[in-house]
């Protein structure tokens, strides 16, 4: 018996279709080992492909912020320049003589307004000196003509900006570069600089927020190769770092994407760098190699393992069709793991455009009803005045309708200013397994006989840190959504557990642990579920969209779903829908755990969802009774509004007080530095310069303990107690009834007194 190697050749010589067969495999295993080599490799290059337009795409959007930061610092020194032009400044003498004084000082406090980045203005002399400063006046003797931008300006007649080397603050560390303009005569003589001061830190705050993957960098340059900003921070800022490889980069053209051999301090990096049109600062995002190329490497192993077995699989021919069903089995498998991390990606990019949609909606709201606000003061308390000073009901009638109006603006606001996280909340311990009880039964009696409610309390729920009010209008808001939901009649349960959010262990929570969208934490879950129509998927992804509803005109203005939204996520923690066609709709709450247990019942009474008409009121006797109760009460009314300021000036007045008026901050604080002494101070709060609450926080550092009354449409800074409780002041919110107004101010006059 032959041995079985030289059976096979005997074998091999004897068959001519073996020796076809042979060499039709030699070739076949040779095209498919090229191929899968091939097509590791184009997945490689379509791995750095995708890599690079992400980069490109990022360091696009990172170079116009940039851009957009500096042109608004730029544009403040232009339209300085342009203004002393206008003004016939030619001059240095002319410059110093003219730009020194504090109407200068207070013009650049107001020019740097809103812009968080440009810390301060200054104006220079030809020979170097401090002319005027927006950070402080009088003016300290400085003299900076040994800086770069002053020796490069002074010494060359151009009209571009320059960008200093950054300097380091001493006390905090913070780094800060100098935008700076040269001044030039009419012949082109120095007159001088203006510089504005951009802290480096705003552009590492931007940076944070929008860091590509945890092993990515962004950092922004000078184009000399002077590092000024970069996240992760390191210690290289303000020093010249040589030629980077990225200068090259940007001598052929404005941007690029590149392979840096080293870093700042590691290895490979996938480099996209972009230079500004108008500025001499270039921004890099850079993304780690090995980083990049994990996904493919663990493609590659997969597509090479499917090449082996397909190799072996034409090597054993009939026998192995097993393995090339396995091989072919593993391909499909890497496909479908690739279709899906891309499906998770897309999917993770419409929740971030859902989200950014939902914040810019959020902001445009906020702003709306604080407008609204404002106007809604102003024609409240006219038609206080028309009510009060007119026995005839052809007069008084309507007022009395349009105030109705007024109030029922005023709860429209308030749903506007919930959506965007904007309201003022007083979050205290509740015991919510009270608040549903108190709710069940107001609800029976609201939801008619058609609706059964079901309520389920976990034993043991712990108290949640909410606005107690505000908490059981979002509970009725839910309950008339599920009663409209059901024409027909149905079950609404009410339902009230425990949950531990972000930890591997559920201890004795029925529910899962892991929540999209919310911080790791104890969580009181307060879920309305009711047995109605249901939506459907596009529907409800729109849910929480203000002045969105499916109902019918009259039936509901879209903000209720909205303002529960607001209410959740203002107060630290998150809200679910789950609705489907004909299975009915779950809206669950996550309210956070309060540590310390709640004293006193949640809250006295659930506000129905619009005001109750005003009551007529008795002709002739408000101003009467009002005129007495401001006598010898002196009152400094600070509003930027002069429809509001106007309107209420004049009921004040009618109301006995002695009223003066200033236009804003700045204009009340002259009043008291001239001596000025009221009994209570009553101020808005969102005035351009100085905010009401600045004000309040400055005149409380001088010792000033006149009582404060702030009346305001929203205010971010105050949806906490604490803002208010650090300077003792009293926030009332507009649209505010008169008659409480005349009597917060009598209280607040006769407690100093």
């Amino acid at each position: 018996m032959l041995p079985p190697g030289r059976h096979w050749l005997a074998n091999l010589r004897a068959s001519r279709p073996l020796r076809v067969l042979l060499l039709i495999g030699g070739l076949s295993v040779a095209v498919l080992l090229a191929a899968t080599l091939h097509y590791i490799d184009s997945m490689r290059e379509r791995e750095l492909e995708g890599a690079e337009r992400e980069l490109s795409t990022l360091n696009l959007s990172l170079a116009e912020q940039t851009a957009s930061a500096t042109q608004s610092v730029d544009l403040v020194l232009t339209t300085i320049i342009d203004q002393l032009k206008s003004d016939g400044i030619d001059t240095p003498e002319e410059y110093v003589r003219r730009m020194g004084g504090r109407d200068t000082y207070q013009m650049l406090r107001a020019r740097i307004t809103g812009l968080p980045q440009l810390d301060a203005v200054t104006m220079i002399a030809a020979d170097g000196h401090l002319i005027n400063f927006s950070r402080y006046y009088p003016i300290p003797p400085v003299n900076v003509s040994d800086r770069d931008y002053f020796a490069y300006l002074r010494d060359h007649d151009t009209a571009d900006p320059f960008i200093s080397e950054p300097v380091q603050n001493r006390g905090n560390g913070s780094w800060t570069v100098y935008l700076a303009r040269r001044i030039s005569g009419q012949d082109g003589s120095f007159v001088g600089l203006v510089l504005g001061a951009i802290e480096l830190s705003y552009f590492q705050r931007i940076y944070k927020s929008l860091q590509p993957d945890g092993d990515g960098s962004i950092s922004l340059w000078r184009r000399d190769g002077i590092l000024l900003a970069r996240h992760p921070g390191l210690p290289d800022i303000g020093r010249p770092l040589g030629q980077r490889q990225f200068l090259k980069v940007l001598e052929r053209a404005r941007s690029g994407v590149f392979l840096s051999a080293g870093g700042l301090n590691d290895g490979v990096r996938l480099v996209a760098t972009r230079a500004l049109a108008d500025y001499p600062l270039v921004v890099n995002v850079t993304r780690k190699l090995d980083a990049v190329l994990n996904d493919w490497r663990i493609q590659a192993w997969t597509v090479g393992a499917a090449g082996t077995v397909g190799i072996a699989a034409l090597l054993l021919s009939l026998w192995a069709l097993a393995r090339q069903f396995s091989a072919y089995e593993a391909a499909t498998r890497a496909m479908d793991a690739a279709r899906q991390a891309v499906e998770g990606r897309e999917q993770a990019e419409q929740a971030l455009r859902q989200s950014q949609k939902m914040e810019a909606i959020g902001q445009l709201t906020g702003g709306v009803a604080h407008d609204f606000n404002n106007l809604l003061q102003a024609i409240g308390i006219n038609l206080h005045v028309i009510d009060s000073r007119s026995d005839d009901e052809r007069i008084s009638g309507p007022a009395r309708l349009a105030l109705q109006a007024v109030e029922r603006g005023a709860t429209l606001t308030q749903h506007l200013l919930a959506f965007s996280r904007r309201q003022q909340l007083r979050p205290v311990p509740v015991d919510v397994a009270t608040l549903v009880e108190r709710i069940s039964r107001l609800l029976g009696r609201t939801l008619g006989q058609s609706v059964r409610i079901e309520t389920e309390v976990s034993p043991g729920l712990w108290p949640a840190m909410i606005d107690p009010t505000q908490l059981e209008m979002a509970v009725l808001n839910l309950a008339l959504n599920a009663r409209d939901a059901m024409p027909g009649g149905g079950t609404l349960w009410i339902l009230a557990g425990n949950r531990t959010v972000g930890n591997q262990m559920a201890g004795t929570s029925p529910l899962p642990v892991q929540v999209e969208g919310l911080e790791p934490g104890d969580y009181v879950v307060l879920r309305v579920r009711d047995t109605g129509t249901g939506m459907a998927a596009d529907v409800a992804a729109r849910a929480f969209e203000p002045f969105f509803t499916t109902k019918e005109v009259g039936r509901g203005t879209g903000l209720g779903l909205s303002m529960v939204h607001g209410l959740a996520t203002q107060s630290g923690g998150g809200v679910e829908l789950d609705s489907r066609l004909g299975l009915g709709t779950t809206v669950t709450l996550y309210l956070p755990r309060a540590r310390q247990a709640a004293d006193a019942p949640a809250a006295q009474s659930t506000p129905p969802p619009s005001p109750p008409p005003s009551p007529p009121r008795p002709k002739g006797r408000e101003g009467t009774a009002a005129g007495g109760m401001g006598s010898g009460c002196a009152v400094l009314l600070v509003d930027d509004e002069e429809l509001v300021r106007a309107a209420t000036a004049g009921y004040l007045a009618q109301a006995g007080f002695s009223v003066r008026e200033a236009a804003d901050a700045a204009a009340a604080l002259a009043l008291l530095d001239d001596g000025y002494r009221p009994d209570v101070i009553v101020t808005d709060h969102m005035m351009p310069g100085m905010t009401g609450l600045d004000m309040a926080r400055l005149l409380r550092a001088r010792q000033d303990g006149t009582p404060i009354l702030m009346v305001t449409g929203y205010a971010e800074d105050l949806t906490s107690t604490a803002a208010a409780q650090d300077v003792a002041l009293t926030v009332l919110s507009k649209p505010v009834e008169p008659s409480r107004l005349v009597r917060s101010i009598r209280d607040m006059a006769s407690v100093e007194n």
